[in-house]
C-alpha cells in the first residue's frame, strides 16, 4: 500500500474523531439529561437539555418536545442564590 492511502485513511480517521462521528451534540456524551434545580424555600423543578422547557415532578420524558433523558444532572446555582437572598433578609 501506499503512503498517500495511509494518509488518506489518518485524515478520514481524524475528521471523524473531531467531528464526534456525526452524531448531534446534546449537551452530555450519554444523551440528553433532565436538569434538577433544588429550591431553598420551593419544590424543586427540573429543566429539559434539549428545549429548555422547566417543568415539575420525576419524568424522565420532557413535557413539552417529548425527549427522553439519559440521566440527570444537578444545578445548585438557584439554590445558593436563593440561599444567600434569604439569609440577607434575617439581618
Amino acid at each position: 500500500m501506499s503512503a498517500v492511502f495511509w494518509i488518506v485513511i489518518g485524515v478520514m480517521v481524524l475528521a471523524a474523531l473531531c467531528s464526534g462521528g456525526g452524531k448531534k451534540s446534546t449537551g452530555s456524551r450519554e444523551g440528553p439529561v433532565r436538569i434538577d434545580r433544588m429550591h431553598y424555600y420551593d419544590a424543586d423543578d427540573h429543566e429539559c437539555s434539549v428545549c429548555g422547557a422547566r417543568f415539575r415532578g420525576n419524568d424522565m420524558t420532557c413535557p413539552k418536545c417529548k425527549t427522553k433523558f439519559a440521566g440527570t444532572r444537578d444545578d445548585d446555582d438557584e439554590f445558593f442564590e436563593e440561599m444567600e437572598i434569604w439569609d440577607d433578609d434575617d439581618d
